[in-house]
């Protein structure tokens, strides 16, 4: 490994890149005229490339897409408050600051960011989700998965329309067709839903000329006790039986480990700039970096799998993904830069596959649920 990376190291010294160092006001104003789209670009030719020419992980012949939304507080500058607005927090709403909602398209199987949205806070997810949908390039075999916040008719008839399959979690309180099958004990149920029509506007009918959506409704026990039910749009059980739910929507939860890798290894929220157009280049940067070092990261990951299938390793082992985006930010500049990328990849794949870890399965740890207080004795009931 230290002579790999040793002769990488070489190679970048005896480069013919020279650094010109320019003052501070000047790489200001230079940065301010780079475009984020410049970034989104990358990471879309990046995953293209990647999913067309590599044998990428799937799951029943299923490519399962996962979106999620978050949040991030940005710097108070005026540019900001122009391009994001402000919302007002605290007990008195007297606390104004500007956030941003964000929203990923993300692969859990090989953890690449097929697209990234950033909006003002007063943008729901469920529009940034729709956005998605507008700027991938899907598969036949996309399946995209969806967390309880997300479920409505005008999505789901969305996402119809646009010949997408997807496995959403229902809230059991909210829908009477999910309360009906509960009331009845039933596990695994086909209904159809139809948009309203005051929903129809802008929308045109579905194949068969009518707005009626042909859905799956299924119950799953989960090893804690409690229960989920999911709706999904594929309801050949030859396709996905039953018992494979369970398994199904645990994938989502990639999509979690995604933003802690974003917030607190790739440093989301610490951004380089005030401006409203660093804050943007610095996000979308950070997209294409996760999905570039998962894609750098794919080789080994496939070489550890065959590994822990032969036996070859006393415990299974995985890719520290903390090292792999270290590393991919240190040689990232001699791929666009110097021009040096066989050396790069090289010293890449031989510090992943000896700073490996162990997988751990079927390891849980209970949420902690802040209890809260009480209703102060001095305002007891009338």
């Amino acid at each position: 490994m230290q002579r790999e990376l040793n002769s990488f190291y070489q190679q970048l010294q005896q480069s013919d890149f020279s650094l010109q160092y320019v003052t501070k006001g000047a790489f200001s104003r230079a940065r301010a005229k780079l475009n984020p789209w410049a970034f989104k670009e990358l990471n879309r030719v990046c995953n293209q490339s990647f999913y067309t020419n590599a044998p990428f992980k799937t799951w029943r012949g299923l490519r399962l897409l996962a979106i999620d939304g978050s949040t991030v507080v940005l710097p108070n500058h005026p540019s900001i408050k122009e391009q994001f607005g402000t919302a007002s927090f605290g007990p008195y709403a007297d606390s104004p600051r500007s956030i941003a909602r964000l929203s990923m398209l993300f692969d859990v199987l090989n953890l690449t960011t097929l697209d990234g949205q950033m909006a003002g806070y007063e943008t729901s997810e469920r529009e940034l989700a729709e956005r998605h949908l507008e700027e991938f390039e899907p598969l036949p075999t996309d399946l995209l998965l969806f967390d309880r916040g997300y479920p409505s008719l005008s999505l789901m008839y969305t996402l119809h329309a646009k010949g997408l399959h997807y496995c959403i979690r229902m809230r059991d309180d909210w829908w009477l067709e999910v309360r009906k099958m509960l009331a009845a004990g039933e596990t695994d149920k086909e209904v159809i839903f139809e948009l309203p029509s005051k929903e129809r506007e802008g929308n045109t009918p579905l194949a068969d000329g009518s707005y009626k959506m042909k859905c799956r409704l299924v119950k799953v026990l989960l090893p804690n006790g409690s229960r989920e039910v999911l709706c999904t749009s594929i309801c050949d059980k030859t396709v996905l039986p039953y018992e494979c739910f369970a398994e199904l929507y645990h994938f989502r939860w990639n999509i979690e480990e995604g933003y802690k890798l974003y917030k607190s290894r790739m440093g989301l929220e610490a951004f380089s700039g005030k401006i409203a157009i660093a804050v943007q280049q610095d996000f979308y940067a950070s997209v294409f970096m996760m999905s570039l070092t998962a894609i750098l990261a794919f080789p080994v990951d496939e070489k550890l799998k065959t590994e822990n299938q032969n036996g070859k390793r006393k415990h299974a082992n995985k890719v520290n993904r903390t090292i792999a985006l270290s590393m991919t930010k240190e040689v990232v500049s001699s791929f666009f830069i110097k021009r040096i990328v066989a050396p790069a990849i090289r010293a890449i794949d031989k510090i992943l596959e000896s700073t490996t870890e162990i997988v751990r399965p079927n390891r849980t740890n209970p949420r902690k649920k802040i209890q809260k207080k009480p209703p102060s004795m001095n305002y007891k009931k009338l």
